[in-house]
């Protein structure tokens, strides 16, 4: 069945909130961007930061689209926002050497060129029919403007010529990706477009490179060899130098012979996770987990070689963010240092004092969960960074202004969770067989239980979850495709009530019916399981799904069962069949289902980032509407019910749709 598209993705490109002298009315930059949503709580991951020329604004890349900031407040200037839906986000960004048109790269190897000043697109200039995984990584306009380097991962460095009319830019030559560039992390061209540097991987034989090729030819010149997995690596503004990081070691190379210049050893293991060099290679930033330092190469006396990379001394350190620090730029002047952190902030500093100048909030990611306070007017979600793993935030919003109104790192490891709908309630699995139940409204979040998942293997990972309505049951499920059920008693004490073993694949998807009696899974062997929660009994099996069943839901009277993968299925819980006879193809994963407050409709919230409502009774498509870029993983109605949040895990956003005006919406 094709996917039909909502009156909300119209255009293809959309600029909102823009004028000439950067100012927009309010907050409509954040709230107008699609006719159906009404709010949006978050403003996406931050994937790239670069300063423009005259270091008046600086472009931030996310994974909604591209934030443009005053440089000297912090303030926002506007939003050019990409296609919802499209299951693509903005990997790098670059300005051109007049500062006049921007430059962007995104998932799927597509680049644009836009005009700074309007914030109007000009022209995609390359599209390549690649997977989403490959992403144009890498940027750089020449110096005098008049050829763009693009690097796309995986697969072929592009050179386009923009000559006199912008809009029509040429492909002048495309240079292939051998072989071993599938294996790269990171992707980084140097500033006189020479050379392209990537970084390899192999666990198993313990090997981390960087490659460093010719960009023009694709000859590989030289191979840089870490001991651990290379986290960060930057050139210096004259290209001569490349820095690199891992968990032990700075480094410093020459890029024309690739010889090892100089290497700092921590005395205790800090992972570096972003690099810089400042313009006039004077200074180098190295990002870190909560901390910044500043290595300056003009200090006289030299240190030992332990406190030095090379000929940079260690002069300053900052510790003010929350999480770790993944992007640094330096602006032009090299008066600014901007930090970006997986604490959703972007904070920039003073670069010769490390003082403080203004912060940037609302770059969170990882949302895993959200709850709706009883009066509709304030919503709290969680959030964890990844990639690697950061800090669990509590982050609360409040409804009426759309404004963020608190952060709370709650200092809780966790790979997989769930919040109980009292929204205090918060069951981890961290790693290994053990799972924990904490109190996260206590100060500091206080641990209830602990309760062990027998024979999971220690090296297990995402463990689902799913708390019954009352709060007074929990079910977890695991790779084995073992489902346990769990009492909570009034003190939340967990005791094992019984476990189930129908599939042996991976669990992917629970839920309890909101009468508490069933309990409905699915996972990764395309079987659908029912069980009857007061003993464990199996009441319905189901093998119609081709796919991994990924998501599925009850009605509010609990007659009905929703699951879904790449199908739909209804099923009648009375009689165990399907309320309709064939089930629904899908263009895209189904990751949650939610019926509506009167279980007239049901929303799926699918992977490619798209909404869409289904009648109940039907079982036909009602509309689809686009907001997120990828991911839907939550979907809560209000208490109230006038108000949906849709929340990615992948774009870090909430959207907040009106029910009755989404509802009437047909497309």
């Amino acid at each position: 069945m094709a996917k039909k598209i909502g009156l909300s993705s119209i255009a293809i490109l959309l600029v909102v909130g823009i004028s000439l002298n950067g100012s927009f009315a309010q907050d409509e930059v954040e709230w107008h961007f699609t006719e159906s949503a009404k709010m949006r709580l978050g403003k996406g991951r931050i994937n790239d930061i670069q300063f423009s020329p005259d270091g008046s604004r600086f472009a931030v890349a996310t994974s909604i689209g591209i934030w443009m900031y005053d440089a000297r407040t912090g303030k926002k200037l506007s939003l050019i926002a990409l296609l919802p839906g499209e299951g693509r986000d903005v990997t790098a960004v670059a300005f051109s050497p007049d500062g006049r048109t921007l430059a962007s790269g995104e998932e799927g190897g597509v680049g644009r060129l836009w005009d700074v000043d309007t914030g109007k697109p000009i022209v995609t200039f390359k599209e390549v029919p690649a997977p989403q995984s490959a992403k144009l990584r890498a940027l750089v306009f020449s110096a005098n403007g008049t050829k763009l380097i693009g690097a796309v991962e995986n697969r072929e460095i592009n050179v386009w010529e923009l000559g006199k009319d912008i809009n029509h830019p040429t492909l002048l030559k495309t240079i292939k990706g051998q072989k071993s560039w599938w294996t790269n992390v990171l992707m980084l061209l140097s500033p006189d477009t020479r050379l392209l540097a990537n970084t390899t991987m192999d666990w198993k034989n313990r090997i981390f490179q960087i490659q460093l090729w010719d960009a023009s030819t694709g000859e590989l010149l030289h191979t840089l060899t870490h001991t651990r997995k290379i986290e960060a690596i930057a050139f210096s503004a004259d290209s001569k130098t490349l820095v690199s990081g891992e968990n032990e070691t700075i480094r410093l190379w020459d890029t024309a012979t690739g010889k090892l210049l100089s290497t700092l050893n921590w005395r205790r293991g800090t992972a570096t996770y972003a690099l810089a060099f400042s313009p006039s290679g004077r200074f180098i930033a190295s990002g870190h987990r909560e901390a910044v330092k500043l290595w300056d190469n003009a200090v006289k006396p030299k240190q030992q070689a332990d406190d030095a990379i090379g000929d940079y001394q260690h002069t300053l350190e900052i510790r003010e963010h929350k999480d770790y620090v993944s992007k640094l730029v330096f602006s032009p002047d090299e008066k600014t240092l901007l930090t970006g952190s997986r604490d959703g902030t972007i904070q920039a500093w003073d670069a010769a004092t490390g003082s403080p100048r203004y912060t940037v909030t609302g770059h969170v990611e990882g949302i895993h969960d959200l709850v709706f306070n009883l009066n509709s007017d304030t919503l709290v979600s969680l959030n964890q960074p990844f990639n690697p793993p950061g800090n669990l935030q509590q982050q609360r919003w409040d409804l009426n202004m759309g404004a963020q109104l608190s952060t709370r790192f709650l200092g809780i490891d966790a790979v997989s969770m769930k919040l109980a709908s009292d929204g205090k309630t918060l069951v981890v699995h961290a790693y290994g067989n053990q799972c924990v139940l904490w109190d996260i409204n206590a100060d500091p979040p206080r641990i209830i239980d602990r309760f062990i998942l027998k024979g999971y293997p220690k090296s297990g990972l995402n463990v689902k979850f799913a708390f019954s309505a009352d709060g007074n049951m929990l079910a977890t499920g695991r790779g084995d495709g073992l489902v346990h059920v769990w009492d909570l008693t009034e003190s939340k004490k967990v005791r094992h009530r019984f476990t189930v073993n129908r599939d042996k694949n991976w669990i992917r998807t629970l839920a309890f019916s909101p009468d508490g009696k069933l309990l409905a899974s699915g996972g990764e062997g395309k079987t659908l399981h029912l069980w009857h929660v007061a003993d464990g009994t199996l009441l319905f099996k189901s093998t119609a799904h081709g796919s991994w069943v990924t998501a599925v839901a009850f009605s509010p009277d609990s007659k009905i069962l929703a699951s879904g993968g790449n199908e739909l299925f209804f099923w009648d819980l009375a009689t165990g069949t399907q309320l309709q006879e064939n089930p629904r193809g899908l263009t895209a994963l189904i990751s949650t289902l939610m019926f509506s407050p009167d279980g007239s409709t049901l929303v799926a919230g699918n992977w490619d980032g798209i909404l869409e409502l289904w009648d109940v009774r039907t079982g036909g498509l009602l509309s689809t509407h686009t907001g997120h870029t990828r991911w839907i993983n939550v979907l809560k109605f209000s208490p109230d019910g006038k108000t949906l949040a849709s929340a990615s895990y992948w774009d870090g956003t909430i959207l907040l749709w009106d029910w009755e005006t989404l509802k009437k919406t047909g497309n």
